[in-house]
């Protein structure tokens, strides 16, 4: 053997790819976020909707003597708009052109209630539904609906998604 000759420290041991940026192991719940999270996240902003329309409505009707259907337009819109707001910023992270947005979010609202006014008319006249349970049953179809066409129209790249 020539004495010039360098030999090499044996290789390393071949290391595991190392963990993505903020992976955490996924149990049950996890992957549910992981897979459902965005659909998850829009339920619990309607119920946060659902709470502002109810608690302005009482307010207005009761405290403050208002007529209720006056008392339910406002407190309509100002639930929409914290729902629109939170699924903008918070949930689709879709920022640009909110004026066409939140007219497209109006819309799909509007068709919302179509549905939602069609089962229970069905659930009640043909049924003969509790009103309740109708419109209860009529809430799963009308989220589903209402999810899937706010984040492929509303939020969605049939508008000019950019992301924020």
């Amino acid at each position: 053997m020539n004495s010039t000759t360098i030999i090499a420290p044996p290789e390393a041991p071949p290391r595991t790819a190392p963990a993505a940026r903020g992976a955490r192991p996924l149990g049950i719940m996890g992957a549910l976020l992981e897979r459902h999270g965005q659909f998850l996240l829009y339920a619990v902003i309607g119920v946060g909707a659902l709470l502002i329309d109810v608690g302005t409505f009482a307010v207005l009707v009761v405290s403050l003597d208002w007529h209720p259907l006056l008392a339910n337009t406002v407190s309509t819109v100002l639930a929409a708009v914290a729902s629109f707001l939170a699924n903008s910023f918070g949930n689709f992270k879709v920022t640009d052109r909110l004026f066409v947005r939140f007219i497209s979010f109006g819309l799909v609202a509007g068709l919302g209630y179509l549905v939602s006014t069609l089962i229970v008319g069905v659930g009640v006249g043909i049924f003969s539904f509790d009103p309740l349970i109708a419109k209860a049953l009529s809430l799963p179809f009308v989220l589903v609906l209402q999810f899937v066409l706010n984040k492929t129209i509303t939020f969605g790249s049939s508008l000019g998604r950019t992301p924020s």
